[in-house]
């Protein structure tokens, strides 16, 4: 009986169409292990979901990323060796969204970060100095994002910036600064709008 129905699978398959199908198995599994291992290395988690294009500047050797979590295709880390990650469970970070870390990054639990976002916990000085800008020291400050919080598409988290639980970031919003808990902010810099009903 089994030797009629691989008979039979043989004569409705070419060889070629088998060779195929065989040949797209073991790939998808080498790039599903090779991402993993990756992700091993880079954000010390196995179990990430991560898209394709993700670029990974420098190495951080004090990163923490929750279960759950998902890096969507072309997202950009920009790590200092001397800074601390910490991205909480169930996080999105989708397309493009940039995360550049000198000090400190704290993302909580729950939270959506919209394409193309740009999270930088460091900027240039811009003092009148003998020196020109490009050699003076950046602007360091931490940045900290609660939980259940929604950051619309585009939008520049700049440093010292501390958002609080359950707040909505407008898209193309440009945030400094505290925004307070269960606040709509919006607009360029980001100011309240209203409070979440």
């Amino acid at each position: 009986m089994r030797i009629n129905r691989a008979i039979s699978f043989f004569k409705e398959h070419s060889l070629i169409d088998l060779l195929r199908k065989l040949f797209f198995f073991f790939t998808k599994r080498r790039q599903y292990v090779g991402r993993r291992i990756l992700n091993a290395y880079r954000f010390k988690n196995w179990d990430l979901v991560t898209g394709r294009n993700i670029s990974v500047q420098g190495q951080i050797y004090n990163i923490k990323i929750g279960a759950n979590t998902s890096i969507y295709d072309n997202c950009i880390f920009e790590f200092s060796a001397k800074g601390k990650v910490l991205i909480g469970s169930h996080v999105i970070l989708s397309y493009g969204v940039l995360i550049a870390c000198s000090q400190s990054v704290t993302v909580g639990n729950d939270v959506q970060i919209g394409e193309y976002t740009s999270i930088r916990d460091s900027t240039h000085q811009y003092k009148l100095d003998e020196r020109s800008m490009k050699y003076m020291p950046d602007i360091v400050a931490p940045i900290s994002i609660g939980n259940n919080v929604w950051i619309g598409r585009g939008c520049l988290i700049q440093p010292g910036t501390v958002i609080e639980d359950g707040v909505v970031v407008a898209a193309n919003s440009v945030v400094k600064g505290r925004l307070l808990c269960n606040g709509i902010y919006g607009g360029t810099p980001a100011k309240l709008i209203k409070y979440r009903e």
